[in-house]
């Protein structure tokens, strides 16, 4: 039981890993780390869910996106203003 309180990562270190591991492959010790941590806690395979579905979202909004040419221009009235509003505040 000692070697494996040892190997236990903490919530927060999970989210770490689970938010990793959507960008790129996690090496063997980091996944089985994230594996022994998720089959323990429910709250952050609910959170690995949950960020898989927002990725799906993104992915699909952003093919969506690309797929479709831009029609939204500013007016030369509304450059100026963002313009000048910036300006100001710098």
């Amino acid at each position: 039981m000692v070697f494996m309180s040892k190997r236990m990562i903490a919530c927060d270190e999970a989210a770490f890993l689970i938010s990793c591991k959507q960008e790129n492959r996690l090496g063997f010790r980091r996944w089985w780390q994230l594996k022994m941590h998720l089959l323990t806690c429910h709250l952050c395979r609910k959170y690995e869910k949950q960020i898989a579905q927002l990725n799906r979202l993104v992915g699909r909004y952003r093919e969506e996106v690309n797929s479709e040419a831009c029609q939204h221009h500013l007016t030369e009235e509304a450059r100026f203003k963002i313009h000048h509003v910036i300006e100001r505040k710098r």
